[in-house]
């Protein structure tokens, strides 16, 4: 007896298992299955959304469609010095070099300014450096070399200087034929490091260089004019610390620079420190 007991026991247990399973638990499953995957997909469209909202410019290529002008349209004073010779100023662009057809958010109007009103996200904020400006003008500034858009008269076709390079110059001038080294400077204040990390601001001096060993930069030749006037701030740039004079600083429009140096105001500029 308990034999058969034992083969009615499993005969009923694989007759259990062998029932057919009821498919409504795994149609459930995989309908939950598909509604997360599609709340996670939104999920992530959304999170890119708004990253690149706020990854530099607003919206509208960086216009206040409440003034229907630029959110910020800044200026700063961009001087170059050649062994002892300020270059001509960086000639006019309005779209990058690269032949994309963009326009630079960041260029020159031929006035010897960096222009600075980003259009887009690669140009503002951390991005809206001296570096970027030269690459969208086709130059380009590191603590080692500088590629420029002229030549000084003493040696026109030289557009590029490296650090060791000789200074040329009129016989008998200083540092003709000794080796340079780029030098930059922010308000006519040394700085060190690579010049192309610089952020732009709004309202002061930048000067770049390449000298001879001892010699100093000097005032770039527009520290206390204004840029030409394109819709944005247009007043006299008066950096503290520069000191802009009427020998340095032909047709200046600041009449309190056109003294001696020491007759010139130093009244610091009111720009704000953050940057595009």
């Amino acid at each position: 007896m308990a034999r058969s007991r034992n083969k009615y026991s499993r005969a009923q247990l694989r007759a259990r298992y062998r029932k057919p399973r009821k498919r409504g638990g795994a149609t459930w499953f995989y309908g939950a299955l598909s509604v997360i995957v599609v709340v996670g997909v939104l999920a992530i469209v959304l999170v890119r959304n708004d990253n690149s909202a706020s990854a530099g410019v607003p919206p509208r290529a960086g216009i206040d469609p409440k003034t229907n002008d630029f959110y910020d349209h800044w200026h700063e004073v961009l001087g170059v010095q050649i062994c002892g010779e300020w270059l001509s100023d960086p000639p006019l662009f309005d779209n990058r070099a690269d032949n994309s057809g963009v326009l630079a958010g960041l260029h020159t109007h031929g006035d010897g300014f960096i222009h600075i009103h980003p259009r887009y996200p690669d140009e503002a904020g951390n991005n809206a450096t001296l570096g970027k400006f030269m690459e969208f003008g086709g130059w380009s500034a590191t603590s080692d070399s500088l590629s420029l858009w002229a030549g000084p008269k003493s040696d026109p076709t030289k557009k590029t200087w490296t650090n060791g390079d000789k200074c040329p110059g009129p016989d008998g001038k200083p540092g003709t034929g000794l080796p340079g080294h780029v030098v930059w400077q922010i308000d006519c204040s040394n700085r060190t490091g690579n010049p192309s990390d610089y952020k732009l601001e709004d309202q002061h001096v930048v000067g770049l260089g390449f000298v001879t060993k001892g010699e100093k930069l000097g005032v770039p030749l527009h520290a206390a004019s204004a840029p030409s006037n394109d819709g944005g701030n247009s007043t006299v740039i008066n950096p503290k610390g520069c000191r802009p004079s009427a020998s340095n600083n032909p047709g200046v429009q600041d009449t309190t620079a056109t003294t001696a140096p020491a007759a010139t105001t130093t009244a610091p500029a009111s720009s704000s420190s953050s940057t595009p």
